[in-house]
């Protein structure tokens, strides 16, 4: 076996935590990378958070539009945008509408989803021939 996984989205369980209004799944983690995190997220409609990131962060927004507030700076990202965010950067994530995304941060260890390690579903390999 190779250690290669697939994580089909029809296979997580994307409901939000009682209270929340968004929701992280470090699909690569300290449960199978030494280095990387990286995995699929949600901002949900009404989604304001605050945060500081301690870690290098890259985010590619899949589906839906949403801010990044960076100061009095905004950055506006939609479906194909992509933003890269130094360590160290104090922000908010802003959501008028549910926002799907794929992120990765660097390194793993800093970040609070990716250095746990967690088992998410993964579908299994077909056989060739």
């Amino acid at each position: 076996m190779s250690g290669v996984k697939l994580f089909r989205r029809e296979d997580q369980d994307f409901t939000f935590e009682e209270g929340a209004d968004s929701s992280v799944f470090a699909f690569v983690n300290a449960g199978n990378s030494d280095t990387m995190g990286g995995g699929f997220g949600v901002f949900g409609a009404g989604c304001d958070m605050e945060w500081t990131v301690t870690y290098d962060e890259f985010i590619f927004i899949h589906q839906g539009r949403f801010k990044l507030r960076v100061g009095d700076d905004v950055y506006h990202a939609g479906p194909g945008d992509t933003l890269w965010i130094p360590k160290d950067t104090p922000l908010s994530y802003v959501a008028d509408e549910d926002v799907w995304f794929f992120f990765t941060v660097y390194p793993a260890t800093s970040s609070p989803s990716a250095s746990q390690a967690k088992d998410y579903p993964a579908a299994p390999p077909e056989t060739a021939g």
